[in-house]
């Protein structure tokens, strides 16, 4: 029985070839050993509970919490996004998780 032989008729576009898929699959693990460390449970946020009031909106807690510098916007998001609210919607006697940022000054 013959066995098939394969020729490289282009040595030059060949070995081009083969590390251009070595690279792409080097790029390809390193990226996804880099996503693992994304969902690790070792990251944690320091939270404080607190019992929103009669007339407190979202506004004027984050005020409160916000630090010197910081976006008060972006500690809405935060509020909103670690108590999976979907609107700015607050109750009077609800519990929120409020996230504590450390002041860099």
């Amino acid at each position: 029985m013959k066995t098939k032989r394969y020729v490289i008729v282009n040595s030059r576009r060949f070995f081009t070839f083969i590390t251009l898929v070595i690279t792409l699959l080097a790029l390809i693990v390193f990226t996804i050993m880099n996503l693992q460390g994304a969902y690790s449970s070792a990251y944690t946020i320091e939270t404080e509970d607190y019992w929103v009031k009669q007339g407190e909106t979202l506004w004027s807690i984050a005020q409160k919490y916000t630090p010197d510098g910081y976006d008060i916007r972006k500690m809405i998001y935060e509020i909103k996004q670690l108590n999976e609210m979907d609107t700015s919607m607050i109750y009077s006697g609800d519990k929120i998780l409020i996230p504590v940022i450390a002041d860099n000054n």
